[in-house]
Formats: C-alpha cells, structure tokens, sequence
C-alpha cells in the first residue's frame, strides 16, 4: 500500500481533482454534440448545394442529446493547502488557497489494493441538459436576399437588363451563416446547375463559387 495522505495515496491510482473529472465528463458530452451537429451542417450543404434538391426547401436532420445523467461511485480525499501557500491574486481579487477534493473511481483494483468498503464510497450525480438556443434572432442573416444576390450577381448569367437568367434560388444556412444562390436551368427534362455561389452573411463576400460566365 503506498505511503503518505489519503489523497497522496489516491494520486498514485492516477486519480483526479473532483473539478476535472466533471469538466472532462461534461466536455465528452459536448464532443459527441457537436459531431452530431457538424453531420447536420454537412448535409445541409449537400442539399444547399445540389440543384434538384435546394428548389424544395428541404433541411437536413438534426440530432439532439437533450439530457445525459451519470451517476458515480468513488472514493474522495481532501487535500488541504499547503500551510505556508500564499494568496493568489486573480482579477484584482486576492484568492486563498482552499481545500482540494480529489476522486477515484471505486473499481476492483482500488477496493483489493486499499481494503475499501464499497459501502462507503461517494455517489456523485451529474446531470447535463440541453439549454434552448439564444434565439431565433441569433440565425437570421444580416443581410436581405436583395442584398446576397447582387453580391453573387458577377459570378452568374444575366440577361441583357442585367438580371439574373434563368431559373436563381436563394438560400440561408444557419449554421454556416452563409448565402447558397444556385443557378440551374431544365434542358429535356434535366435540371442542369449553371453556377453555384456561396456569399458570407457577416461581409457579403463570395467565399466560393462554381460555374457561371466564363467557366
């Protein structure tokens, strides 16, 4: 059995502060949130992007992990400060040095190694539930549609008034707080995409843009 404190002896398991061990649980739980919402955001392009699919609205699914509850057994040690530590100063706000609880999860190892009664373990409970988004102002764009064509308007076909010709669909991704304007026209039978623009919401500037005059 090793020597020293309670949380020394703990420490040498490879345990954690309690803090940590929440912060790394609840950054697992963002982790697999955003894959599922970046899966989202990519699906939504594909259809943004592809001309048959983006004349009819369509949005891609999306998948929400509304409440995650863990519940823990572990072994706890408070670690006091050092008697001699000294103040620290964070903000202008002078911070004493306070005690420190350090966790170990109750496995088979940990109960043979110290003779631990499983009785006497800790329980922690967390539970992370997903808040509604800020708004619905936080994804409306910045700009119009007025204002998303005629930045898009160089890089598509006009007719001689300078119109955009033929068939042009605006369309607003959220998540990528970007402008799609899709260009297709319909020759025996086939819709066919001409250009394809993606404009930034926040500058208006064209970040991408395939076909049209030119190409």
């Amino acid at each position: 059995m090793p020597n020293g404190t309670p949380a020394q002896q703990i420490a040498d398991l490879i345990s954690t502060p309690l803090e940590e061990l929440l912060v790394a649980l609840g950054s697992g739980i963002g982790r697999a949130q955003a894959e599922l919402d970046r899966h989202s955001i990519e699906i939504q392009k594909l259809i943004l992007e592809d001309p048959v699919l983006s004349q009819y609205g369509l949005e891609a699914t999306w998948y929400q992990i509304p409440k995650t509850e863990l519940e823990l057994k572990i072994a706890v040690a408070l670690e006091q400060p050092a008697p001699k530590a000294e103040p620290s100063r964070v903000a202008g706000v002078i911070k004493k040095p306070l005690p420190r609880l350090w966790a170990q999860p109750v496995n088979a190892r940990y109960t043979n190694q110290f003779s631990y009664d499983i009785q006497a373990a800790s329980t922690v409970k967390l539970s992370v539930v997903a808040v509604p988004p800020p708004g619905a102002a936080a994804l409306a764009p910045a700009l119009t549609e007025e204002a998303a064509l005629a930045a898009a308007l160089p890089h598509l076909f006009t007719d001689a008034q300078g119109r955009p010709e033929p068939r042009v669909t605006l369309n607003f991704n959220g998540g990528a707080r970007a402008w799609y304007i899709v260009q297709t026209a319909e020759q025996d039978g086939t819709v066919i995409l001409r250009a394809l623009v993606k404009v930034d919401d926040e500058t208006g500037r064209v970040l991408e843009h395939r076909g049209g005059p030119g190409s």
